[in-house]
């Protein structure tokens, strides 16, 4: 521990004060920078049981770590009752092994021993070691871009699991289908989400003119057989829970 960690800890909180207060896993690039552009910062989130331990984190963190940029607590409380702690880092070489650092001081408050954490929207947990850090955390733009890249690409073709395709890229956007015997089918991705979601956000009422349903036929026939409505120069895609609005590309 740093001379700057222990002056905070005989400042203020002592070792094992938030033993049971803070969650053992982390999340990791799930929640936007305030400090700057997301590719550039890192955001690591903490989950405390109440208010004041989020606070009392929150405080050593920024004043036990030079490399943080900025810590905060959430401004309310989430459906069980718990508060977030967001804490900032450059993107840099060193980034793995500053989280780790973290951990470290964390470890002398929580006494939690095997941390584990969360990347963005992966539902698997990973242990927290310098090795995973370093495979799954971008450590500079570059790297974040194409991360992101591949996580968007990833979702877009877990919600076409009916269409008979060789290959799906995205791309600013544009969705292109590689369809057998060398059919190319581009659309342009407008939003996706919850189907309530996503019908919610529609201004135009559905087209059912013949025009319309020529339009659906076809795209049911090359793309599968999913609930497709036209509104307005849109045309809605559902798939069980999920629906994705997108636009012909001619």
């Amino acid at each position: 521990m740093t001379q700057q960690q222990n002056k905070v800890l005989e400042e203020g909180l002592r070792k094992n004060d938030l033993v049971d207060l803070v969650y053992p896993i982390f999340e990791v690039d799930k929640f936007r920078s305030k400090m700057g552009e997301d590719s550039d910062v890192c955001v690591v989130t903490f989950q405390a049981k109440d208010r004041y331990p989020a606070r009392d984190l929150m405080e050593f963190i920024e004043k036990g770590f030079s490399f943080v940029l900025d810590a905060d607590v959430s401004s309310g409380e989430n459906e069980e009752g718990e508060y977030s702690v967001f804490v900032e880092i450059e993107r840099n070489k060193r980034l793995a092994e500053q989280i780790k650092d973290l951990l470290y001081g964390v470890t002398k408050l929580t006494g939690i021993e095997d941390w584990k954490f969360q990347y963005y929207k992966d539902i698997d947990r990973m242990s927290a070691t310098t090795e995973n850090l370093s495979k799954v955390i971008p450590s500079d733009k570059q790297m974040y871009e194409a991360k992101l890249a591949q996580v968007r690409t990833d979702e877009v073709k877990s919600f076409f699991t009916k269409t008979l395709m060789d290959n799906l890229e995205l791309k600013d956007d544009i969705i292109t289908f590689y369809k057998p015997f060398g059919n190319v089918i581009k659309m342009k991705w407008i939003k996706e989400g919850a189907t309530k979601d996503v019908i919610e956000g529609l201004d135009a009422t559905s087209d059912i003119g013949l025009d319309a349903s020529a339009e659906t036929f076809w795209l049911s026939k090359v793309l599968g057989d999913y609930n497709i409505n036209k509104v307005g120069a849109d045309f809605v895609f559902t798939n069980g829970p999920k629906s994705m609005i997108l636009q012909r590309i001619e």
